[in-house]
């Protein structure tokens, strides 16, 4: 501790009681102490809560609980190094004070060495047990991590409770996770994903996170640079370059430890643990312990990225990107149910390109397929938000319309994907006229399954395919035809 400053909170109704201390205390080479004396327990709970002190001192009357007071220090603040001076000689007292404390000094005996010696022991050994203790339960709230982050396959759903753990266990103020993403300027910024705070720190307008964190404005390239290589951020705000200091002091930190987060070797964003209360100086074990937590964190979003990935290539068609027949077969079983739930009905539109197969024969399939994406295209553009397009095969696509109130809405919709393929389509300097026959039928009144609602659309659609009518909705007297 040479050439540091010692800070101690002293509690004592004797008056100028510090002056005396600090005089004891001042002829110690190589050591400052800085003495701040509240009188109460009660002013002292309140300094722990809002200062960053190395040790507390208690000197009480001898007509005050001592050790009620030593108690009541000791669960407002646990991690704090308590010395009692006494007046007391009685043994039962003293064995009560010894369970709360870490020194007693009998106030007859103090002199400068006793003195010294106490808060330097006292301050090392209590570091220890700190040290020991969130070690401890770091570790064991990166074992929790693990468990959930790798038995469950939704990450983001037990994210807060994860970060909540290690809060905890960090003794932060804040923990949070942000992930990279690309601004519409181009520019790399960290988006906010999800937070834990202390109930002691407030959040406020000026210190919240929620906006994310654009690394370009708030002077902080070096953070990437350095995350991008798998190294952490740590220290004290006032020890970072100054350019980078505007940005944390306005979040109210003191001391912060950034520890980047991978997905296949690549920098996704990182998980942040920010002290604002206090000071921390984090060792290597704990420093270890978070980078592990990052990896499984990033292993979980990994394996879910993976799995959402093999689960849209199995419901989307690879050329289009639209939802296939699995995916619209499960997205009209939604429809049916809210049909039933709510009364309102929905379509089904069959869409069949016309004379498609002479794109293909005259500019070859390449063309065709860059076609058929450009139709699908439009077709999203056209249809409703609460509509599904998908592709059935070839040059056929399909789409189901919600909340139909009358046969004029299906009408509306079939005009507008009419109107939406008129543009020719330009490929390689070429124009390819593309156009397409529909038709339509609606639930329940053409059919109660999937099959017999398509069935009923394509009918339509062929009886007029290759007419000039681009579209038809299945008309109540063709149910007959269902059955041929």
């Amino acid at each position: 501790m040479l050439g540091s400053w010692i800070r101690i909170l002293l509690i004592s109704d004797e008056e100028n009681y510090n002056e005396f201390l600090y005089n004891l205390l001042q002829n110690q080479e190589g050591i400052d102490f800085k003495i701040n004396q509240v009188n109460s327990v009660d002013s002292a709970i309140k300094e722990i809560n809002s200062r960053d002190y190395d040790s507390i001192i208690l000197d009480l009357s001898a007509g005050e609980n001592c050790a009620a007071a030593a108690k009541e220090i000791c669960n407002a603040s646990s991690h704090f190094p308590l010395i009692v001076i006494t007046r007391s000689d009685n043994e039962s007292s003293l064995n009560t004070l010894k369970s709360n404390v870490h020194q007693i000094i009998r106030k007859d005996y103090l002199n400068t060495n006793m003195i010294t010696q106490t808060i330097l022991s006292a301050i090392d050994r209590k570091n220890f047990e700190n040290e020991v203790q969130m070690r401890d339960e770091i570790l064991q709230a990166v074992n929790n991590a693990a468990e959930i982050f790798l038995t469950q396959t939704d990450w983001s759903s037990y994210l807060n409770e994860v970060l909540a753990s290690l809060g905890k266990a960090t003794k932060s103020d804040r923990v949070f996770v942000f992930s990279n993403s690309v601004s519409d300027e181009g520019a790399l910024v960290g988006e906010f994903q999800a937070e834990w705070v202390n109930e002691d720190f407030q959040i406020t307008k000026t210190n919240t996170i929620a906006d994310g964190l654009d690394y370009v404005e708030a002077d902080l390239g070096r953070w990437v640079k350095i995350m991008q290589t798998g190294e952490v951020i740590q220290g004290d705000v006032e020890d970072l370059p100054v350019k980078e200091q505007p940005f944390l002091v306005k979040l109210g930190v003191k001391s912060l430890i950034y520890v980047p987060i991978f997905i296949d070797h690549t920098w996704w964003g990182f998980i942040g643990f920010n002290q604002c209360i206090t000071h921390n100086d984090w060792l290597k074990v704990e420093i270890d312990a978070l980078q592990t937590a990052a990896k499984i964190l990033g292993a979980a979003i990994s394996r879910q990225v993976t799995e959402e990935k093999l689960i849209y290539l199995a419901t989307h068609d690879y050329l289009t990107n639209l939802p296939n027949r699995l995916l619209f077969e499960d997205r009209f079983r939604q429809a049916q149910a809210r049909s039933e739930r709510t009364g309102k009905r929905f379509a089904i539109v069959s869409i069949d390109l016309d004379r498609f197969k002479i794109v293909n024969d005259t500019h070859g399939h390449q063309i065709g397929d860059q076609v058929l994406y450009e139709v699908a295209k439009r077709l999203t553009v056209a249809i409703r938000g609460t509509d599904t397009c998908a592709r059935i095969g070839g040059d056929e696509f399909a789409i189901i319309a919600e909340e139909i109130h009358d046969k004029d809405d299906v009408l509306r919709i079939m005009e507008k994907i009419t109107l939406t393929l008129q543009e020719a389509i330009t490929l390689d300097k070429k124009e390819i006229q593309v156009s397409a026959s529909m038709g339509a039928s609606i639930y329940p009144a053409h059919g109660k399954t999937m099959e017999e609602l398509m069935r009923a659309a394509d009918k339509t659609l062929y009886l007029i395919k290759g007419s000039t009518a681009r579209y038809k909705i299945f008309s109540d007297d063709q149910i007959t035809w269902l059955r041929e």
